[in-house]
């Protein structure tokens, strides 16, 4: 929670990363015909790093400054898991996956307490009060 509240207080913007993933510069691309005289639509697909504008480098770097705080906010043991994340949405992803489990591992917690709180008896002689 206490995280939660400090990234969004950091930047507006970074919500939006954890959700989304990270910004991804991209360009236009007119139809055109291949080598082999297919037809290629038109579309987008990403800029090579050359193209990036100012604009482009600052909000690729935002995503920099959101893995930095959730670096920093991590203790040593999952420091080590999210060594090899390559974004700031992975990072949010794996400490979700590492503090709540599958969904297979969810389920089955569940079950667990559900089967505890159907078994709960009070002991002979106990009173609710």
């Amino acid at each position: 929670m206490k995280m939660l509240l400090f990234i969004k207080a950091s930047n507006p913007l970074y919500m939006g990363i954890l959700e989304n993933g990270p910004y991804v510069p991209m360009k236009s691309v007119d139809e055109s015909t291949a080598l082999d005289g297919s037809r290629i639509p038109s579309g987008t697909q990403p800029k090579d790093i050359t193209e990036y504008t100012d604009s482009d480098k600052e909000l690729i770097r935002l995503d920099t400054g959101l893995m930095l705080i959730l670096a920093d906010s991590a203790d040593k043991e999952m420091s080590y898991q999210l060594m090899n994340c390559t974004s700031g949405k992975h990072m949010r992803d794996t400490i979700n996956l590492i503090m709540e489990g599958t969904e297979d591992v969810q389920e089955n917690r569940l079950d667990i307490l559900t089967s505890q709180y159907e078994a709960f008896r009070s002991l002979p002689g106990e009173s609710i009060t």
